[in-house]
């Protein structure tokens, strides 16, 4: 009332005045309800609102007003004189928190997250032109991908290789490809709706396999608003590779039914510096650092919800036909050439339910197959009349059945008690023609609890174990506080100092089952020597990570800054060693690869990371980031080696063309592969490189469609030379080679995604 009389007051006395409109800056409609501060020099001042049409009138002049309404950014303005003038405000687009589920209690938002969760979501996806988990996670931080054409491309995390690491679909477990590490090149992103990645063991919830870190892949949900659903992905490189995929939803009286399938074709690429190690009489090269492939991808998903349970059936099915061709063979006058052919096919059944029950309770169950076949086939091609023979066959079958259930409860008060209680069963069986007859089942079961509370709203604190049992090895060699029981443990702490400062700290009690492949694997052909050891025991590993992060939420952005360390110490890792060759069989002391599996002592990764990020709106966001690693252990001789790398994130949106554009860069130091050869310390360093993306994308069609056009690699890295005097790579079951292939030159691409 006092305002609105003065208001009065002062417009009866100043029949001169400015005329002035708020207009929204991205829409131009007027903004009405806006409130005004209008202030001079000689302190005069007054407080108005903007009218329906969003004018407003200020009784004096000079004056600085300041204008804010509810979801705008706040603006100030002098206002000279009298006049018309337009004043935009623009909107606050407040990006909602994402939620996530991988190694939750129950779905929470990142930042209520005990462990810091890295979100790469659909729209990074679409901007990275992302078609598998290769091209996703190559510019990620304290993430390393080597890749083989045979082997594919194989991930490292915190320094640790990816055996370590579980691949998840939606939470269920899936198998290891042929190197026992999963090819991340099998990994389509087409039905994937973001991606959740956490460092560091997840052992108590996971069990095995989730030492160096989880990556959970999370797949399509319908939208509960529209009966019928659908849409398609097309995506086109220069390099000659083509995926695409179609998929069709719809709701019939609250059930939810979806299929789709895909397919993906890649011509293969052959480096100029490939060739230059390849000589034939007329220069004809048939060998390919990356071989041609074709995949094909399909999967149906039913469910539905009874009241606050979210339950159904999933079936999905992938296939992989993988060439490759060999170069001519100087024996037989280059008259013929070996080629080989892999043949992958993985199926998965799912039945699952989740949601919450009473009492704040939330339940989560999964139950699983997931069945994994490899046929290796051997070729020799007469290069005259293209004629071929088969001379080899190798099948290999691998099956899991995973039966997962977990209830948590969180009480609601002032000091807010949960917990969580589950269990985890993991069948596994292999069969095949290399693998031994000593082969059989690996059963993994294991119970598990976590009990947390958290403290004036302010502190978070949460401890676990899991009771471990397996049929293949002695849980009780975990020895929980020298007591000999088979208890995983670990604790989380999440601080949150004051608005802007945060702290998460967490010790976890890693482990590792020896797999299958591990125990049994019996490969033997003219080239290789690869044997399983039935006496391994499991890895064990203390994780120490701590973070601590400031975010200011500025008036025109946000800024961040993040800081992690962590420390991984694993005992008796298991890995691919040369053996003593006189201690082989005649026919196989000077073949090209021999390895064996052994549990090394002492191995050891640590590292640290910054990563800054600024913010304004969804306009600008730049993200640079700086880290570096450390790996030792008995096999150095404990020297430790280090590694640097670095990274840099930036998008632009044009507003008034609606483009969006983004740059992903990212270095990788020197790495080494380091191991004791005849008594001495003996490396293999893979040299450094830099990976540099842009994209440029746009939304039509009521963003229905969007296409996305852009360069990779275009500092155009090929071929990383490997150095030393060490015969182990990063890619351990490759053999010695010069140079290892990073990714297929400089390409360009486009990517279309439309949804209605």
């Amino acid at each position: 009332m006092k305002h609105l009389v003065m208001l009065l007051l002062v417009a009866a006395c100043f029949p001169c005045y400015a005329q002035l409109c708020i207009r929204d800056g991205e829409n131009q409609s007027p903004v009405a309800g806006a409130t005004i501060h209008a202030g001079n020099a000689q302190h005069q001042t007054v407080v108005l609102l903007s009218k329906a049409d969003g004018t407003f009138s200020i009784p004096f002049y000079p004056a600085v007003v300041i204008i804010r309404a509810a979801g705008y950014q706040e603006v100030t303005d002098t206002i000279t004189g009298p006049q018309v003038k337009n004043i935009l405000l623009y909107p606050v687009h407040k990006r909602l928190e994402d939620v996530v589920v991988t190694g939750q209690n129950q779905p929470v938002t990142v930042s209520q997250s005990l462990y810091n969760v890295k979100v790469l979501s659909a729209q990074r996806i679409q901007d990275r032109g992302a078609v598998n988990m290769m091209d996703l996670l190559a510019s990620e931080m304290n993430i390393r991908v080597i890749s083989d054409n045979i082997l594919g491309s194989n991930i490292i995390m915190q320094g640790i290789t990816g055996q370590n690491v579980k691949i998840l679909v939606d939470g269920v477990p899936m198998i290891s490809g042929e190197a026992n590490e999963f090819d991340l090149q099998q990994l389509n992103l087409n039905q994937v709706e973001r991606v959740e990645v956490i460092e560091g063991p997840l052992s108590v919830q996971y069990g095995t396999n989730a030492l160096a870190g989880t990556i959970n892949m999370i797949t399509r949900q319908l939208n509960k608003a529209t009966r019928l659903q659908g849409g398609t992905n097309q995506y086109f490189e220069s390099v000659g590779q083509y995926n695409g995929d179609v998929w069709l939803g719809k709701n019939i009286k609250g059930w939810n039914l979806m299929g789709s399938g895909g397919y993906t074709w890649f011509n293969g690429y052959t480096s100029a510096a490939y060739k230059t190690t390849v000589n034939t009489p007329d220069g004809n090269v048939r060998g390919k650092n990356w071989s041609p492939k074709q995949q094909l991808t399909g999967s149906v998903k039913l469910y539905r919800r009874f009241g606050n349970i979210n339950t159904g059936v999933t079936y999905s099915r992938f296939y992989e036909d993988n060439k490759a061709p060999g170069n001519a063979d100087p024996g037989t006058s280059y008259l013929t050439a070996s080629d080989n052919r892999f043949l992958t096919t993985r199926n998965n059944v799912t039945l699952f339910a989740n949601g919450r029950l009473p009492h704040h309770g939330y339940i989560d169950i999964v139950n699983s197959y997931v069945g994994y076949d490899r046929n290796s086939e051997q070729y020799i091609v007469n290069l005259q009349n293209a004629s071929q023979k088969k001379t080899s066959e190798a099948m290999t079958s691998f099956s899991s059945w995973v039966f997962r259930a977990a209830y948590s409860r969180a009480d609601m008060g002032k000091h807010q008690f949960n917990y969580q209680a589950g269990y985890d069963i993991n069948l596994n069986n292999s069969t095949g023609d290399r693998v031994s007859a000593d082969a059989g089942r690996i059963d993994d079961i294991g119970v598990f609890t976590r009990l947390g509370l958290k403290l004036f709203n302010r502190l978070d604190l949460q401890g676990g174990l899991r009771y471990a049992w397996n049929n293949r090895y002695d849980a009780r060699e975990v020895n929980f506080l020298g007591t000999r029981l088979p208890l995983i443990s670990s604790v989380n702490m999440r601080w949150q100092l004051n608005t802007e400062w945060s702290i998460r700290g967490s010790y976890a009690r890693g482990f590792r089952a020896p797999s299958q492949r591990e125990l049994f694997w019996d490969f033997r052909d003219a080239n290789h020597y690869i044997i399983g050891n039935p006496s391994l025991r499991p890895e064990l590993a203390h994780n120490f990570i701590v973070q601590a992060q400031w975010q200011h939420q500025a008036a025109h952005g946000t800024w961040m800054v993040q800081q992690i360390a962590f420390l991984n110490r694993i005992s008796d890792k298991i890995e691919l060693v040369e053996p003593d060759r006189s201690t082989l069989p005649v026919q196989y002391q000077t073949i090209n690869v021999a390895r064996t599996y052994s549990n090394i002592p002492d191995f050891e990764t640590m590292g640290f990371n910054l990563n800054l990020s600024y913010t304004q709106t969804d306009k600008w966001q730049l993200k640079p980031s700086f880290g570096l690693l450390w790996r030792s252990g008995s096999n150095s001789m404990h020297r430790k080696f280090n590694s640097a790398e670095a990274g840099l994130y930036v998008m632009y949106q044009w507003r008034q063309p609606g483009i969006r554009f983004t740059t992903f860069y990212k270095y990788n130091g020197p790495m080494a592969q380091f191991s004791i050869q005849d008594g001495q310390l003996a490396d293999r360093t893979l040299g450094a490189y830099s990976l540099l993306d842009f994209s440029a994308g746009k939304q039509f069609f009521a963003r229905r469609l969007m296409i996305t056009i852009g360069g990779k690699n275009l500092l155009n890295v090929t071929d990383v030379e490997q150095t030393g005097n060490g015969k182990d790579g990063l890619m351990l079951r490759s053999g010695f080679k010069p140079a290892l292939p990073v990714a297929w030159g400089r390409t360009a691409f486009i990517k279309a995604a439309y949804s209605f």
